[in-house]
């Protein structure tokens, strides 16, 4: 027998985002076995969440949102900590999952439970595009699975399954897994780390400073479109100390030696491995988890490589999509090399992945890039 409990009319603690959050409840709640998987089993369970005064945890998360100005993405982290206090995930996963689906409904979202013998998925309404995660239309509205990641990105299943929707006419909001901005991060929580690499025959350094504890906010982060990895910001203390550090590097270079310093800095200040060899998965990585890991592929470099010409320069770019690589081409004053043509403007194509030989700015290899290629997406700045 196991059992699932919190303090009654105590606070629990949660550490999130940089700062330790608490939650109190009315009275334990106290799990004796695990749940069966079944439709009377969520009943049950959601009616001892709202006698313990989940409600109260709901509205304090909300609150917590709001002021934070955390994206649905990091809401969905929060209520997957405070579940996990209420009703532990290894005792009762139904019963943990429950309480996500019923924190979700409460702040405004439209999940659903979809139950088997097997497994307790919970799906998400929501209009984006996703990869390599099931999804399910129901009545013309996309539900994408949340909880894939913990039945080893699989959802194979035998038997009959059972969909359990939030209250019937509860409109509910679509989950975005967009990311336009993160929460401030207190200074506190960074360390230095110091990235090298080889530019001009000689040595280069950049010290930065770092959050490792990102990594785990963004560990099941879906795969996303590259308009929206891409754009992903850095945290500030990252931003500022990186954006620094570069600028004071290339303050006195043309923007062409700029572009390629960067370029090289992308490129050579990693490990390139591929997703399969390092996640056993396709994950496409945020420009600072491309700092954070210091282990990419050309997606993740170039994700980083695009952020930071945006920042530094600002100069119209496009997103090139191979079919096994991607690569950013930038629009200079004068084209170097073969340049792509886009919108009858033409742009210089950039490399920020090493390849067998030392590519510099504007040269093309033609195993690679005398290849078809789509455009993923493209940028051009807002006009002043």
């Amino acid at each position: 027998m196991s059992s699932s409990q919190v303090l009654a009319d105590a606070d629990i603690p949660i550490e999130f985002w940089g700062e330790t959050i608490h939650f109190s409840v009315n009275h334990p709640i106290q799990i004796s076995s695990p749940h069966l998987n079944d439709g009377a089993s969520v009943y049950k369970i959601e009616h001892l969440l709202i006698e313990a005064g989940v409600n109260k945890i709901a509205q304090q998360i909300n609150g917590i949102v709001s002021n934070r100005n955390f994206c649905d993405w990091l809401t969905y982290q929060l209520i997957r900590k405070a579940a996990h206090q209420i009703i532990s995930k290894n005792n009762d996963y139904l019963g943990y999952t429950v309480t996500k689906w019923y924190l979700l409904k409460k702040l405004g979202f439209d999940p659903l439970l979809i139950l088997t013998n097997e497994r307790t998925l919970l799906y998400i309404k929501s209009n984006d595009i996703v990869y390599n995660i099931p999804y399910r239309t129901i009545n013309g509205k996309q539900y994408i699975c949340l909880n894939y990641h913990d039945y080893g990105y699989t959802t194979q299943h035998n038997g009959d399954e059972k969909i359990i929707h939030a209250e019937s006419g509860l409109a509910g909001n679509n989950f975005t897994f967009n990311i336009s901005q993160l929460p401030f991060l207190e200074s506190t929580n960074y360390v230095d780390q110091d990235l090298s690499f080889e530019y001009g025959q000689q040595k280069e350094h950049i010290k930065i400073k770092i959050n490792t504890s990102l990594k785990n906010y963004f560990t099941n982060y879906p795969v996303t479109d590259y308009d929206n990895q891409f754009n992903i910001p850095l945290s500030f203390e990252t931003k500022q100390s990186l954006i620094n550090a570069l600028k004071q590097k290339v303050k006195n270079l043309s923007t062409k030696q700029g572009v390629e310093y960067i370029m090289y800095f992308t490129r050579y200040a990693f490990i390139f491995e591929k997703d399969a060899d390092f996640f056993g998965r396709e994950k496409r990585l945020s420009p600072e988890e491309t700092l954070l890991y210091g282990k990419s592929d050309c997606e993740d470099r170039s994700a980083l490589f695009y952020a930071l010409i945006k920042e530094i320069y600002n100069m119209p770019m496009i997103v090139l999509s191979y079919p096994d690589h991607v690569a950013v081409a930038v629009k200079l004053d004068k084209p170097i090399g073969k340049p792509i043509v886009y919108e009858n403007e033409l742009y210089t194509l950039c490399e920020p992945t090493p390849q067998k030989t030392d590519v510099r700015l504007g040269e093309r290899l033609s195993d690679i890039h005398d290849q078809a290629y789509e455009i993923a997406f493209s940028y051009k700045p807002l006009k002043k």
